[in-house]
């Protein structure tokens, strides 16, 4: 998995320090590889905020032309957290 992050102030949103998860999240790719139209498919634990986060964050991406993994306009993205 190749992903460009452009420069992005990566602050945790209130509560998401304290959790671990997995957020699945689609977005639809434009034409430069902007990630838009993003939606959380789902996030585990349920009501852990990890897919309000998994959103801020994605908001920075870009998917490298021509990705195997764009399909239909869109990409699924899984994001796992955890503490270190």
């Amino acid at each position: 998995m190749i992903w460009i992050a452009l420069a992005v102030a990566l602050s945790a949103s209130p509560g998401v320090a304290e959790r671990q998860g997995l957020a699945v999240v689609r977005c639809q790719v434009s034409a430069t590889g902007a990630l838009r139209a993003c939606v959380v498919v789902s996030e585990t634990p349920a009501g852990a905020n990890v897919g309000a986060f998994a959103l801020k964050l994605v908001k920075a991406y870009h998917v490298q032309p021509h990705d195997r993994r764009v399909k239909n306009g869109a990409i699924v993205i899984q994001m796992k957290f955890k503490l270190p």
